[in-house]
């Protein structure tokens, strides 16, 4: 039944574009979240408003619809996508060439990650208006994602209702599928050295800055560690002016891998090289350890993953699986319990003004929604 429903593609591409128009700046995503509540509504998907928004500063809540199932014992799945996107990103204008969607190059496209939002939409209205078999479904769209997945960090967990989520927020054709990704830390030490006159008597302080360059460049490897693990060395910030020697010096180390064990065990090795290195140059180290993102490592048998690749094989689309190193709003809902993979939606040179978003690739996005419904109530 699902194998015969056709999308709306001009009803999808409006979508888009109406949602791209409206401002959505990481946590002040509200005329997005009025706009998403009011689509919602004219489906019957029963939309509600978080307070995830009042704990980050927020203008508004991460936006829910419920969409109740009418076959009994169907998995429920839960589909989500961020509102927000980079900056420049008020007042996008798109233009089409060639059956692929821009900005006029003063904004970012928005595609990241309209794409996703607009797609899951179009696929609950092809359900809804084609009275199609499904069990409950579940859609969240998320705030703050661009700026530490702050939408879902602050999700009321009791409020998800489903067995299976998909994150409809990645670069790549539809079909490509990620299924693992790492945990990730940030490292953050803290130097200490002593304050002294930087002309005057500069033998009597402890340059805070100086022990830590020491530290960074005992190292033995930062970038990527092997194929799975990552250290990069992004923050520094020490001193208070000139003429003085640092007292301190405060560094920020992204660390990633998908296996605890081995990332516990770089994290203790780093902080032992740090102490060592600082402490016989006369200094002392203050170490902090914040928890970016959980893991994500879902095997290609899981039920979560298979609909996934069943669904995008019965679409002939190229079906791909594996790991990616970055971290997304998926992390966090499966540290909540729910398995979830992160899906393909076609956004391409997400991040900049010279974004873009082929038409048949929003299309399929949309489809391989609506193809997840259809296996997940086939296989009830």
């Amino acid at each position: 039944m699902y194998t015969s429903i056709t999308i709306n593609e001009e009803r999808l591409k409006n979508t888009f574009i109406e949602l791209v128009g409206v401002p959505c700046p990481s946590c002040d995503e509200k005329q997005e979240a009025e706009l998403l509540v009011k689509k919602l509504q004219e489906l019957g998907m029963e939309p509600q408003v978080d307070r995830a928004g009042e704990q980050c500063g927020g203008t508004t809540g991460n936006v829910w619809g419920f969409l109740k199932g009418n076959v009994p014992g169907a998995l429920r799945l839960f589909f989500e996508a961020h509102m927000d996107s980079v900056a420049p990103t008020t007042g996008t204008h798109v233009m089409e060439k060639d059956g692929v969607l821009y900005s006029d190059g003063t904004t970012t496209l928005g595609g990241d990650d309209k794409s996703g939002v607009a797609a899951v939409l179009e696929a609950m209205q092809c359900i809804i208006e084609n009275e199609l078999p499904h069990g409950d479904i579940q859609v969240c769209f998320t705030i703050g994602e661009e700026t530490g997945s702050y939408g879902v960090r602050y999700m009321d967990k009791t409020m998800i209702r489903a067995d299976a989520g998909y994150c409809m927020d990645c670069g790549g054709h539809p079909g490509a599928i990620f299924n693992a990704s790492p945990k990730a830390i940030n490292l953050i030490l803290t130097v200490k050295g002593k304050s002294a006159h930087a002309g005057l008597e500069p033998e009597k302080g402890i340059n805070a800055i100086m022990l830590a360059a020491d530290a960074l460049h005992a190292l033995p490897a930062y970038g990527r560690i092997d194929a799975e693990t990552t250290l990069s060395v992004d923050m520094i910030d020490g001193g208070l002016a000139s003429n003085i020697v640092p007292e301190a010096c405060e560094i920020v180390i992204d660390m990633r891998c998908p296996d605890e064990e081995k990332l516990e065990h770089l994290k203790n090795e780093t902080v032992s090289l740090f102490r060592n290195t600082v402490e016989m140059g006369g200094g002392s180290l203050e170490v902090e350890v914040k928890d970016v993102a959980p893991g994500v490592n879902l095997s290609t048998e899981h039920a979560t993953v298979k609909i996934a690749i069943s669904a995008a094989e019965r679409l002939n689309f190229p079906v791909t699986t594996g790991f990616t190193g970055g971290c997304s709003d998926a992390n966090f809902l499966c540290g909540m319990g729910l398995p979830t993979v992160l899906l393909a939606t076609g956004m391409d040179k997400i991040h900049t003004t010279e974004e873009c978003l082929a038409l048949e690739d929003l299309n399929n996005a949309a489809r391989w929604v609506l193809g997840i419904v259809g296996e997940a109530t086939a296989k009830c």
